[in-house]
């Protein structure tokens, strides 16, 4: 199949201190970073209001507390049944809306705002299904307009870079549609209650979702020890800000804190959702530890002297090749890239 070579390289400058300049900053930011990826400017700062009424004849604004909210579920016993079927799972979501793609829109409502779910993927199968059997039900009771990307690593020998690939996710959604904000996603990881939206967070306020996990016995982890990934809420307009994250963590860890580091350099407010915790839970898929690279002094290195590489490396320097042209599945819109 033809190969598609893409890459995305401009060069900006952010000031260290935010001024009163830091407006044109952004714009200018935004405006090379679009330019290079053949898109209209307007295409990161339309109205959702617009955008929403093509697709959606109702003029009714969506409730911010969805009405279909379920709360609580008990995912050891749901994720067993999850990975045996049901069986026709792809036609009960195209019956409920879920057009190809991966891409939903409330019947009844306009959301208030469009959200893309990145999720890094490579040889996760079992992961991946019950993600997406849980994660699509999860996101329609609450009444979200979203498209589901899964963002697939083609290197076998390469070890996995979960960084680059949610930068190769924001690109690619971006050419594929406009969206408000982006949910970074592992696929490993699901919230327990639907009473923690997926909602778009302020700009300038990127929003650490999955802070209250079974593997710390469900206690809140303070941003002092963890910021962590798992899910990672960002408006467009901050994470192009931010430089997206860096491309050069190779094998897991460290890439998130990167990240974090970028935010606060930038003088952003990273939040926490101002809901109950009871409804932050966060349960993990079971995977082989001894699956996981465990060697981190190379990436310690690498994290340490992040400080110098914030404005070069990240979405400027970003190179990929499409093993394929974007696939819209029943799910979702799956990118297989070769980094």
């Amino acid at each position: 199949m033809k190969r598609r070579r893409t890459e995305v390289s401009c060069l900006f400058r952010s000031s260290s201190v935010v001024s009163a300049a830091v407006v044109l900053s952004i714009l200018f930011t935004l405006s090379l970073i679009v330019l290079i990826n053949h898109l209209p400017i307007s295409h990161l700062t339309s109205s959702k209001q617009s955008r929403n009424s093509i697709d959606n004849n109702s003029s009714t604004i969506c409730p911010l507390i969805s009405p279909l909210l379920v709360g609580w579920m008990d995912l050891s016993l749901l994720i067993p049944e999850l990975m045996e079927g049901p069986d026709n799972f792809d036609n009960e979501m195209k019956s409920a809306g879920l057009k190809k793609g991966g891409t939903y829109r409330p019947k009844d409502c306009q959301s208030h705002s469009k959200v893309a779910i990145i999720v890094p993927y490579r040889n996760r199968s079992e992961h991946l299904t019950v993600f997406l059997r849980y994660i699509h039900p999860f996101l329609q009771r609450q009444q979200l307009d979203y498209t589901l990307f899964v963002v697939e690593q083609s290197d076998e020998l390469l070890p996995f870079n979960r960084g680059m690939l949610f930068n190769v996710g924001f690109v690619e959604a971006q050419r594929h549609d406009t969206f408000d904000c982006f949910i970074f996603h592992d696929v490993d990881i699901l919230p327990e209650d639907d009473r923690n939206v997926y909602s778009c967070p302020e700009v300038g306020k990127p929003r650490h979702m999955s802070f209250v996990i079974d593997i710390h016995d469900y206690k809140p982890v303070s941003l002092m020890f963890l910021f962590g990934g798992g899910v990672i809420a960002v408006s467009a307009v901050d994470f192009v800000r931010a430089n997206g994250y860096s491309n050069v963590f190779w094998g897991l860890g460290l890439e998130d804190d990167d990240f974090y580091r970028r935010i606060r350099r930038l003088n952003m407010s990273v939040t926490r959702p101002s809901i109950p915790v009871d409804y932050l839970r966060y349960r993990t898929l079971y995977h082989d530890p001894s699956s996981v690279d465990v060697n981190q002094s190379k990436r310690q290195q690498v994290f340490d002297n992040g400080y110098l590489r914030f404005e070069s490396d990240g979405l400027v320097n970003l190179k990929y090749r499409l093993s394929s042209d974007l696939q819209l599945k029943s799910l979702y819109t799956h990118v297989l890239v070769k980094l």
